[in-house]
């Protein structure tokens, strides 16, 4: 910046990239900017990071700006997708993989017992990936029949 002085250019310069947090998201048909790629959420976690630092754009914009990284790290919580049904599954998964451990281990087959437990932790592993996501990602997953204009 030529002018690091110019208390007016750096407060327009810091509206405009509050605008951009707002551009580079994707938009329901009510206008509601949301979430919906990993790369949004970079760009408008390294823009309020920066509008925090710089302390620039007046009262309006480092509230929206901490307001976005408010909402930023709630969408970063690790949460199960249908908790319910995610239990059950977990269940049947780890009682089908622990009964067939059993039943090999009391049948004196070894190789039935090794392969059941390799089995048994490849499918919690595999339903642990497929279930647990993070909030954003979920949330994503519910507005993407509502989205009006995709973000970057």
């Amino acid at each position: 910046m030529t002018r690091p002085d110019d208390v007016e250019l750096r407060d327009g310069l810091a509206a405009e990239l509050a605008a951009l947090t707002v551009d580079v998201r994707s938009l329901t048909r009510d206008r509601i900017p949301v979430f919906t790629s990993a790369r949004q959420r970079e760009f408008c976690g390294y823009a309020a990071r920066r509008l925090i630092e710089l302390g620039v754009g007046g009262e309006a914009v480092q509230a929206s700006a901490a307001a976005l990284q408010a909402e930023l790290s709630a969408g970063e919580e690790w949460v199960w997708r249908n908790r319910h049904l995610s239990l059950a599954l977990v269940i049947v998964v780890v009682a089908a993989g622990l009964a067939v451990v059993v039943l090999g281990a009391l049948s004196g087959n070894i190789p039935v017992v090794v392969a059941a437990g390799v089995l048994g932790s490849a499918g919690l592993a595999a339903l642990v990936f497929a279930r647990r996501k993070q909030r954003w990602q979920i949330d994503a997953e519910r507005v993407t029949p509502v989205i009006w204009r995709h973000g970057i």
